[in-house]
């Protein structure tokens, strides 16, 4: 037990993740590639199920006159995105324990979907138990469910987490191992981020303020776009999941694959997009020269970490631009339906 207590200090991850794989360590060494491919495999038929049933609910909402017999995407063709993007895959390769978040996200925004209460609080609970942020999804899960009873059920089953966590490693030292380092920073091991760069050069007196702000800014977008988009809640969810993916403390090729999986369900929205060749240059001169900037800096020795954060910035403004641009057209088209005599002209609100 003190050794898997050690283990979990050092992984810093969920105690019990680290049960789970307790067992899958003792299967043969081929079982954990199998499990990883088997996750995306199941995400990609969640999110196959999720853009069937956001379609069907759409069938009775409000729609421009231009879409009319209009034929959504098909559900295979966003699980094919899913399982076929080179972040997923990355993903895959790496081993990234985000797919167990990935899958609960994906499960509760499913049963929300299905008006599964109790399940989609639990999987939310999960989620949140795994990674901590997206327990911001609950309010936009919330809308879907039409109730905010269901919040007892995710509170209890997040407790419940938590008091099996604490039976099994023994203490409660688990919370400041796993969680406590998420909200900190105590890691400043260079990622995709961009909390560490900053974190590492700031003065020591002014780290506790700057910490509360940058995790303060990356929770206070859930109440403005629940409020905004609670006619769209899965779109609102869509949104804050790429939130996550920009603003989080240590974030991964794993948190960009699954709400970029997200993005095509709302195939509506596309015709209203305006940057959409300048997004996909940031992120393929991102990808190209992440990993260069990478091995000269660690490797080679010929570069330093101002050439890694500043193409972490690069990628970064590009899942920015895209979030700005679906808002701005989930945004337009709504005013559009409301005001077709304003379809194509330049609106200005004073």
């Amino acid at each position: 037990m003190f050794l898997l207590t050690m283990e979990a200090l050092f992984t810093k991850q969920s105690p019990l993740l680290l049960c789970f794989f307790s067992f899958v360590m003792a299967l043969p060494a081929n079982a954990i590639p199998v499990l990883y491919c088997a996750l995306d495999v199941i995400i990609a038929y969640t999110l196959s199920c999720i853009t069937q049933l956001k379609q069907q609910a759409d069938i009775n909402k409000p729609a421009l006159q231009v879409e009319q017999g209009r034929s959504p995407i098909q559900p295979t063709t966003v699980a094919a995105l899913y399982l076929f993007n080179p972040l997923t895959i990355l993903s895959c390769i790496s081993k990234s324990t985000l797919v167990f978040t990935n899958l609960s996200i994906a499960m509760a925004l499913l049963s929300a979907l299905k008006q599964k209460q109790q399940a989609s609080m639990f999987w939310a609970a999960l989620a949140s138990y795994l990674s901590f942020y997206p327990a911001m999804l609950v309010p936009a899960l919330l809308l879907i469910l039409k109730s905010p009873k269901p919040l007892v059920v995710f509170a209890g089953s997040l407790v419940g987490l938590f008091v099996f966590s604490r039976l099994f490693i023994g203490s409660w030292d688990f919370i400041q191992a796993t969680y406590g380092i998420i909200i900190f920073l105590s890691d400043l091991t260079p990622n995709v981020g961009m909390f560490w760069y900053f974190f590492i050069e700031i003065f020591d007196q002014f780290r506790s303020f700057f910490m509360v702000v940058f995790q303060f800014h990356t929770f206070i977008f859930a109440a403005p776009i629940c409020i905004k988009l609670k006619n769209q809640p899965v779109f609102a969810i869509t949104v804050l999941c790429g939130i996550m993916a920009i603003f989080k403390s240590y974030p991964s090729a794993s948190d960009a694959a699954f709400y970029l999986a997200l993005v095509p369900i709302h195939d509506e929205l596309f015709k209203y997009c305006r940057y959409g060749f300048l997004v996909s240059n940031l992120f393929l001169y991102a990808s190209a020269l992440a990993p260069i900037f990478w091995h000269l800096w660690i490797y080679a020795g010929s570069g330093n970490a101002n050439f890694f954060y500043a193409i972490t910035l690069v990628y970064n403004l590009g899942q920015v631009l895209l979030l700005i641009d679906i808002v701005y057209a989930a945004l337009r088209r709504e005013y559009d339906i409301k005001h077709p005599e304003s379809i194509g002209k330049v609106v200005i609100h004073k």
